[in-house]
């Protein structure tokens, strides 16, 4: 199953604050030095939860990163809500 990492919130239509998700992810990521390559590699090698609101959390390594999956066909489309250190 292919892994397709969605940070592009500004094409979804339906969440409101979609240009400042966009820009937490991207603060986020460069602020704790993470790619798109690292965040892959947790969804696939990490410890996963799953929380109340359907979010997932995977730690992996020194960092965590918590998202929204859905899969469409054989991908699976992740977008990434925040990345923390752990």
């Amino acid at each position: 199953m292919d892994i397709k990492i969605n940070t592009a919130f500004r094409n979804i239509k339906d969440w409101k604050d979609s240009e400042k998700r966009t820009e937490h992810v991207f603060d986020r990521m460069k602020l704790r030095g993470i790619g798109l390559e690292q965040i892959k590699e947790a969804i696939l090698k990490g410890a996963k939860q799953i929380r109340d609101d359907k979010s997932i959390i995977v730690s992996y390594r020194w960092y965590k990163v918590i998202y929204r999956e859905f899969r469409v066909k054989n991908i699976r489309k992740i977008y990434p809500i925040t990345v923390m250190e752990v």
